[in-house]
Protein backbone atom coordinates (compact mmCIF):
# COMPACT_ATOMS: atom_id res chain seq x y z
CA UNK A 1 0.00 0.00 0.00
CA UNK A 2 1.46 3.35 -1.02
CA UNK A 3 1.19 6.58 0.97
CA UNK A 4 -1.73 7.98 -1.02
CA UNK A 5 -3.76 4.81 -0.50
CA UNK A 6 -2.92 4.87 3.19
CA UNK A 7 -3.95 8.52 3.36
CA UNK A 8 -7.38 7.76 1.87
CA UNK A 9 -7.82 4.75 4.15
CA UNK A 10 -6.92 6.83 7.19
CA UNK A 11 -9.45 9.52 6.24
CA UNK A 12 -12.16 6.87 5.82
CA UNK A 13 -11.25 5.39 9.18
CA UNK A 14 -11.50 8.79 10.84
CA UNK A 15 -14.94 9.33 9.31
CA UNK A 16 -16.00 5.90 10.53
CA UNK A 17 -14.86 6.68 14.06
CA UNK A 18 -16.73 9.96 13.91
CA UNK A 19 -20.00 8.29 12.89
CA UNK A 20 -19.60 5.70 15.63
CA UNK A 21 -18.88 8.39 18.21
CA UNK A 22 -21.93 10.37 17.10
CA UNK A 23 -24.13 7.32 17.53
CA UNK A 24 -22.81 6.65 21.02
CA UNK A 25 -22.56 10.18 22.42
CA UNK A 26 -25.13 12.23 20.55
CA UNK A 27 -25.13 15.19 18.18
CA UNK A 28 -23.39 18.57 18.11
CA UNK A 29 -20.22 17.45 19.92
CA UNK A 30 -18.21 16.29 16.92
CA UNK A 31 -16.65 17.91 13.90
CA UNK A 32 -14.65 17.06 10.83
CA UNK A 33 -12.16 19.32 9.09
CA UNK A 34 -10.05 19.60 5.96
CA UNK A 35 -7.15 21.97 5.42
CA UNK A 36 -4.19 22.93 3.33
CA UNK A 37 -0.97 24.63 4.29
CA UNK A 38 2.67 25.29 3.63
CA UNK A 39 5.89 24.99 5.59
CA UNK A 40 7.36 28.48 5.28
CA UNK A 41 10.44 28.35 7.50
CA UNK A 42 12.69 25.47 8.55
CA UNK A 43 14.88 26.72 11.42
CA UNK A 44 17.48 24.14 12.39
CA UNK A 45 16.35 21.67 9.73
CA UNK A 46 18.73 19.59 7.63
CA UNK A 47 19.97 21.24 4.46
CA UNK A 48 22.27 20.02 1.75
CA UNK A 49 25.77 21.46 1.82
CA UNK A 50 27.94 22.59 -1.05
CA UNK A 51 31.07 20.61 -1.82
CA UNK A 52 34.49 21.83 -0.81
CA UNK A 53 36.96 22.81 -3.51
CA UNK A 54 39.57 20.06 -3.85
CA UNK A 55 41.61 21.82 -6.52
CA UNK A 56 41.94 25.38 -5.31
CA UNK A 57 40.18 26.93 -8.32
CA UNK A 58 37.74 29.80 -8.04
CA UNK A 59 34.13 28.66 -8.30
CA UNK A 60 30.43 29.21 -7.71
CA UNK A 61 27.88 27.52 -5.48
CA UNK A 62 24.10 27.45 -5.09
CA UNK A 63 22.00 26.02 -2.27
CA UNK A 64 18.30 25.68 -1.48
CA UNK A 65 17.29 28.21 1.17
CA UNK A 66 14.87 25.90 2.92
CA UNK A 67 15.51 22.59 4.67
CA UNK A 68 13.42 19.53 5.48
CA UNK A 69 9.78 20.31 6.28
CA UNK A 70 9.19 22.96 3.66
CA UNK A 71 6.47 22.23 1.14
CA UNK A 72 2.76 21.88 0.46
CA UNK A 73 0.58 20.12 3.04
CA UNK A 74 -2.95 18.76 2.87
CA UNK A 75 -4.89 17.03 5.60
CA UNK A 76 -8.09 16.26 7.37
CA UNK A 77 -9.22 15.23 10.80
CA UNK A 78 -11.93 14.66 13.36
CA UNK A 79 -12.48 16.10 16.80
CA UNK A 80 -14.79 16.09 19.77
CA UNK A 81 -15.79 19.08 21.90
CA UNK A 82 -15.18 18.11 25.52
CA UNK A 83 -16.10 21.43 27.10
CA UNK A 84 -16.27 25.15 26.38
CA UNK A 85 -12.49 25.25 26.78
CA UNK A 86 -11.21 21.89 25.53
CA UNK A 87 -11.31 19.82 22.32
CA UNK A 88 -9.50 16.59 21.45
CA UNK A 89 -8.96 15.16 17.99
CA UNK A 90 -6.64 13.60 15.44
CA UNK A 91 -5.36 14.79 12.06
CA UNK A 92 -3.93 12.94 9.08
CA UNK A 93 -1.58 15.02 6.92
CA UNK A 94 0.26 14.50 3.63
CA UNK A 95 3.40 16.53 2.95
CA UNK A 96 4.83 16.99 -0.53
CA UNK A 97 8.28 18.08 0.55
CA UNK A 98 10.07 20.78 -1.43
CA UNK A 99 13.11 19.30 -3.21
CA UNK A 100 16.44 20.24 -1.66
CA UNK A 101 19.18 21.13 -4.15
CA UNK A 102 22.81 22.17 -4.08
CA UNK A 103 25.50 22.60 -6.71
CA UNK A 104 29.18 23.49 -6.82
CA UNK A 105 31.34 24.39 -9.80
CA UNK A 106 35.09 25.07 -9.74
CA UNK A 107 36.36 25.58 -13.27
CA UNK A 108 40.03 26.09 -14.05
CA UNK A 109 40.67 25.89 -17.83
CA UNK A 110 43.74 23.88 -18.70
CA UNK A 111 44.04 22.46 -15.19
CA UNK A 112 41.97 20.66 -12.54
CA UNK A 113 38.24 21.42 -12.49
CA UNK A 114 35.39 20.03 -10.41
CA UNK A 115 31.57 20.10 -10.44
CA UNK A 116 29.05 18.61 -8.05
CA UNK A 117 25.24 18.54 -7.82
CA UNK A 118 22.96 17.01 -5.20
CA UNK A 119 19.23 16.87 -4.58
CA UNK A 120 16.87 15.16 -2.14
CA UNK A 121 13.16 14.50 -2.73
CA UNK A 122 10.62 13.04 -0.32
CA UNK A 123 6.99 12.87 0.76
CA UNK A 124 5.62 12.01 4.17
CA UNK A 125 2.39 11.00 5.87
CA UNK A 126 1.69 11.73 9.51
CA UNK A 127 -0.99 11.19 12.14
CA UNK A 128 -1.28 13.74 14.95
CA UNK A 129 -3.51 13.14 17.99
CA UNK A 130 -3.91 16.48 19.73
CA UNK A 131 -5.58 18.59 22.39
CA UNK A 132 -6.98 22.06 21.68
CA UNK A 133 -7.18 24.62 24.47
CA UNK A 134 -9.53 27.53 23.80
CA UNK A 135 -7.77 30.67 25.00
CA UNK A 136 -10.59 33.07 24.11
CA UNK A 137 -14.08 32.05 23.07
CA UNK A 138 -16.66 34.44 21.62
CA UNK A 139 -19.95 33.74 19.80
CA UNK A 140 -18.47 34.51 16.37
CA UNK A 141 -14.84 33.48 16.84
CA UNK A 142 -12.38 31.82 19.16
CA UNK A 143 -8.60 31.79 19.63
CA UNK A 144 -6.97 28.50 20.51
CA UNK A 145 -3.71 26.71 21.25
CA UNK A 146 -3.05 23.20 19.99
CA UNK A 147 -0.62 20.61 21.36
CA UNK A 148 -0.13 17.30 19.56
CA UNK A 149 2.11 14.26 19.22
CA UNK A 150 3.34 14.16 15.61
CA UNK A 151 3.65 10.54 14.40
CA UNK A 152 5.47 10.48 11.07
CA UNK A 153 4.91 7.17 9.27
CA UNK A 154 7.82 5.25 7.64
CA UNK A 155 9.17 7.14 4.63
CA UNK A 156 12.05 7.26 2.13
CA UNK A 157 14.49 10.07 1.45
CA UNK A 158 15.74 9.83 -2.14
CA UNK A 159 19.06 11.49 -2.85
CA UNK A 160 20.93 11.89 -6.11
CA UNK A 161 24.58 12.94 -6.28
CA UNK A 162 26.54 13.73 -9.44
CA UNK A 163 30.25 14.56 -9.30
CA UNK A 164 32.69 15.26 -12.11
CA UNK A 165 36.37 16.18 -12.13
CA UNK A 166 38.69 16.66 -15.07
CA UNK A 167 42.09 18.00 -15.97
CA UNK A 168 42.62 18.99 -19.59
CA UNK A 169 46.38 19.17 -19.10
CA UNK A 170 46.78 15.45 -18.33
CA UNK A 171 43.69 14.06 -20.13
CA UNK A 172 41.99 13.10 -16.87
CA UNK A 173 38.21 12.70 -16.73
CA UNK A 174 36.15 11.21 -13.88
CA UNK A 175 32.38 11.15 -13.24
CA UNK A 176 30.30 9.50 -10.53
CA UNK A 177 26.53 9.18 -10.17
CA UNK A 178 24.98 7.95 -6.92
CA UNK A 179 21.31 7.09 -6.39
CA UNK A 180 20.75 6.88 -2.64
CA UNK A 181 17.75 5.96 -0.53
CA UNK A 182 17.48 6.46 3.22
CA UNK A 183 14.73 4.45 4.89
CA UNK A 184 13.15 6.20 7.87
CA UNK A 185 11.05 4.31 10.40
CA UNK A 186 8.09 5.50 12.46
CA UNK A 187 9.17 8.74 14.15
CA UNK A 188 7.53 10.74 16.94
CA UNK A 189 7.76 14.50 17.21
CA UNK A 190 5.88 17.49 18.57
CA UNK A 191 3.26 19.72 16.93
CA UNK A 192 2.04 23.02 18.39
CA UNK A 193 -0.17 25.70 16.87
CA UNK A 194 -1.84 29.02 17.58
CA UNK A 195 -5.01 29.63 15.62
CA UNK A 196 -8.23 31.54 15.21
CA UNK A 197 -11.59 30.03 14.22
CA UNK A 198 -14.51 32.03 12.86
CA UNK A 199 -18.17 31.10 12.53
CA UNK A 200 -19.37 30.96 8.91
CA UNK A 201 -22.77 29.31 9.47
CA UNK A 202 -24.41 27.42 12.32
CA UNK A 203 -22.49 24.29 11.31
CA UNK A 204 -19.50 25.57 9.34
CA UNK A 205 -16.35 27.18 10.69
CA UNK A 206 -13.30 28.61 8.95
CA UNK A 207 -9.92 28.69 10.63
CA UNK A 208 -6.29 29.64 10.17
CA UNK A 209 -3.36 28.65 12.33
CA UNK A 210 0.37 29.12 12.62
CA UNK A 211 2.00 25.78 13.40
CA UNK A 212 5.42 24.58 14.49
CA UNK A 213 6.71 21.02 14.16
CA UNK A 214 9.74 19.52 15.86
CA UNK A 215 11.08 16.18 14.62
CA UNK A 216 14.38 14.33 14.22
CA UNK A 217 14.50 11.61 11.54
CA UNK A 218 16.91 8.71 12.04
CA UNK A 219 17.52 6.33 9.14
CA UNK A 220 17.30 2.58 9.63
CA UNK A 221 18.88 1.70 6.25
CA UNK A 222 21.01 3.30 3.54
CA UNK A 223 21.05 1.94 -0.02
CA UNK A 224 23.29 3.29 -2.76
CA UNK A 225 23.69 2.43 -6.43
CA UNK A 226 26.92 3.97 -7.73
CA UNK A 227 28.21 4.30 -11.30
CA UNK A 228 31.75 5.62 -11.87
CA UNK A 229 33.48 6.44 -15.14
CA UNK A 230 37.23 7.02 -15.01
CA UNK A 231 38.67 7.84 -18.45
CA UNK A 232 36.11 5.58 -20.12
CA UNK A 233 36.35 2.69 -17.62
CA UNK A 234 32.91 2.20 -16.06
CA UNK A 235 32.46 0.62 -12.63
CA UNK A 236 29.07 -0.10 -11.05
CA UNK A 237 28.67 -0.95 -7.39
CA UNK A 238 25.97 -1.39 -4.74
CA UNK A 239 26.34 -0.35 -1.11
CA UNK A 240 24.07 -0.96 1.89
CA UNK A 241 24.30 0.24 5.49
CA UNK A 242 22.04 -0.91 8.33
CA UNK A 243 22.11 1.37 11.36
CA UNK A 244 22.13 -1.13 14.20
CA UNK A 245 22.49 1.21 17.15
CA UNK A 246 24.15 4.47 18.05
CA UNK A 247 27.75 4.31 16.93
CA UNK A 248 27.54 1.01 15.02
CA UNK A 249 26.58 0.11 11.46
CA UNK A 250 26.41 -3.03 9.37
CA UNK A 251 27.97 -2.35 5.97
CA UNK A 252 27.63 -4.27 2.70
CA UNK A 253 29.40 -3.47 -0.57
CA UNK A 254 28.72 -5.70 -3.61
CA UNK A 255 27.67 -8.56 -1.34
CA UNK A 256 30.67 -8.36 1.01
CA UNK A 257 29.62 -7.80 4.63
CA UNK A 258 31.51 -6.04 7.39
CA UNK A 259 30.76 -4.20 10.61
CA UNK A 260 32.13 -0.72 11.10
CA UNK A 261 32.15 1.11 14.42
CA UNK A 262 31.54 4.73 13.54
CA UNK A 263 29.58 7.73 14.67
CA UNK A 264 26.13 7.95 13.08
CA UNK A 265 25.23 11.31 14.62
CA UNK A 266 25.74 12.90 11.20
CA UNK A 267 23.07 10.62 9.74
CA UNK A 268 20.12 12.15 11.55
CA UNK A 269 17.95 14.67 9.75
CA UNK A 270 16.18 17.45 11.62
CA UNK A 271 12.75 18.31 10.17
CA UNK A 272 11.66 21.42 12.07
CA UNK A 273 9.00 23.58 10.45
CA UNK A 274 7.11 26.84 10.92
CA UNK A 275 4.13 27.33 8.65
CA UNK A 276 0.48 28.15 8.20
CA UNK A 277 -2.66 26.06 7.69
CA UNK A 278 -6.05 27.28 6.43
CA UNK A 279 -9.14 25.10 6.55
CA UNK A 280 -12.80 24.59 7.24
CA UNK A 281 -14.53 22.54 9.92
CA UNK A 282 -18.07 21.15 9.96
CA UNK A 283 -19.73 20.64 13.33
CA UNK A 284 -22.45 18.03 13.65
Amino acid sequence: MNKKDFFLLAIMLLFGLLIQAQTELGDSKFYIKIYGGYGLLTPGSYKLVTSTNPGGAAGTTSLSKQGFGSGIRAGGGIGVIISDFLNVGADVEYLSGATLKSSTSYLNPGSYSYTSAQQISYTSLSVTPHVIFKALSKPDYLIYNKLGILLNLPMDLKKNEQDASFNEGIAYNYTAVKDIKYKIGLTAGLNVALGVQMRLTDKLRGYAEIFANYMVLSPTDYDENRSENSNGVITNSVHHISYIKNGETSYTANGNNSTEVTSVSGNTFNMHTLGINIGIAYRF
